[in-house]
């Protein structure tokens, strides 16, 4: 009886997104905890085709940069990343990420997916410094820095994570991509060794 309700509830909070109804907090979790991937997939579709009937599908044309591989974390599924120290770590400077930028812009690109490892030496600067640089050379969107780098730069400098975002703001950033959060459940990341917890990916 109470997967029948909880079913009827879905069922009425999706009609509500649909009609462009403001869900409250509980509301949206609700959704999230109980209705299926497929039933999202042919909702979002749905409202797709309300926007572009014509069948019009938009795309954005990107770059992924990876500023540093160097890292601190030692994710057992990751062959990205190489320890402090490591010949084959490396650490792009401003004018290396300039000219990837510079190649996605000749081939139609509006936006940067810039990521990379946990460095423990990097200073704030480095990161502030590139976002201004990238925004006085380049009209792009910055869409940097995913939730373990910035819960890790928030606590070498000290920031903490409210203080760090608004520093990179000032700077630039436009938005942040949901990098490492591959699985959210402690148990699973404690076993492969992931970067921050869950509370700490959530908090970011």
């Amino acid at each position: 009886m109470e997967n029948t309700i909880e079913r009827t509830d879905t069922a009425e909070l999706l009609a509500r997104i649909e009609a462009r109804d403001r869900l409250t907090f509980e509301e949206w979790k609700a959704v999230e905890d109980t209705a299926s991937t497929e039933e999202l997939g042919r909702l979002a579709d749905k409202m797709r085709s309300g926007l572009h009937p014509d069948d019009v599908v938009t795309y954005v044309v990107d770059r992924n940069v990876n500023y540093s591989n160097v890292c601190v974390s030692v994710c057992t599924f990751c062959a990205f990343y190489r320890k402090p120290g490591s010949p084959e770590g490396y650490v792009h400077s401003y004018e290396e990420i300039f000219g990837k930028v510079e190649e996605m812009i000749d081939l139609g690109g509006s936006g940067v997916l810039m990521q990379g490892g946990l460095h423990p030496d990097l200073p704030l600067d480095y990161y502030t410094g590139l976002l201004r640089e990238l925004k006085t050379r380049y009209k792009i969107h910055l869409h940097c820095f995913s939730p373990p780098e910035l819960d890790h730069l928030a606590k070498i400098t000290g920031l903490g994570v409210e203080g760090l975002l608004r520093e990179l703001r000032a700077a630039g950033l436009d938005s942040i991509p949901g990098g490492g959060g591959e699985i959210l459940v402690d148990e699973i990341r404690r076993k492969r060794r992931t970067h921050c917890n869950t509370e700490e990916w959530l908090n970011v």
